[in-house]
């Protein structure tokens, strides 16, 4: 009775481990957090005191409850494109084949990846809505509402890490990496445009991109709106890119690992 709750037990420890290892890298060379929360808060400080006064003249709103959710996702998922970045030469010089023949639970190196990249991202959501405090944001909802609101980056950038991986382990990881960086991040500011200005045709494309939920959703959360439907969408978005990803993530690094050089 007790076995399945040992191992799983065993899981999460190996995991946290395997996360910790990257915290360590990651304190020592720290570009993929400065990517993950310099780029999202300098731009706050940019609009706040650039724009901002002039949009509250203007709107009677600084923009803030826009801005942020952009910040927050952009930034969370250009931290986790930096962090692929490092897939292919952990692959190329056998640590990958290494963890693997550890007597450790075979997906705790994968799992301690993702672990890691909930943690940044929900330490760079808390020091972006931060900053945005600093300039002015106010958030109206309750508790639950702002721990949802902090989740819901969380959420997009676990999944999205998955489609990073499976990409970083292709043959040409690198190059695919920066193009989807890119795009994404195209995708997340986007989000910005009002529905209006763009041609009706492609309203249902933009309004239902998989960014587009998520950034709704923290809108709403943070104005005291109905976050219901914009939660559900990011949670269809993540089940089903997960669906599609995991599986092939798995097995991709499993490919990457028993096919890895030990003399790295």
């Amino acid at each position: 009775m007790s076995s399945p709750t040992t191992q799983q037990h065993s899981i999460w420890t190996e995991s946290w481990v395997f996360a910790g290892r990257l915290f360590n890298q990651w304190r020592r060379y720290p570009a993929v957090p400065l990517q993950a929360l310099l780029f999202p808060t300098l731009l706050l400080v940019i609009y706040g005191l650039l724009v901002g006064k002039s949009m509250v003249r203007l709107t009677g709103n600084s923009g803030l409850d826009l801005l942020i959710p952009v910040c927050t996702l952009a930034g969370a998922m250009s931290g986790a494109v930096g962090a692929g970045l490092s897939v292919p030469f952990d692959r190329d010089s056998g640590l990958m084949t290494r963890m693997w023949l550890m007597p450790v639970h075979r997906t705790a190196p994968l799992t301690g990846a993702l672990l890691a990249e909930a943690v940044r991202t929900f330490v760079g959501s808390v020091l972006v809505v931060a900053t945005g405090y600093a300039l002015g944001f106010r958030f109206v909802g309750g508790v639950l509402e702002f721990l949802a609101y902090l989740l819901i980056p969380v959420v997009v950038v676990v999944v999205f890490a998955t489609i990073v991986i499976t990409l970083a382990l292709s043959p040409h990881g690198k190059i695919i990496l920066t193009w989807t960086g890119t795009g994404c991040m195209g995708l997340a500011f986007a989000t910005l445009i009002p529905l209006g200005k763009i041609p009706a045709l492609l309203r249902p494309l933009a309004e239902y991109q998989p960014i587009a939920p998520a950034a709704a959703a923290m809108r709403a959360l943070s104005s005291g709106g109905n976050a219901g439907l914009p939660i559900l969408l990011t949670l269809l978005w993540a089940a089903a890119l997960a669906a599609v990803f995991v599986p092939v993530t798995v097995r991709g690094y499993r490919a990457a690992v028993e096919g890895g050089k030990l003399d790295g």
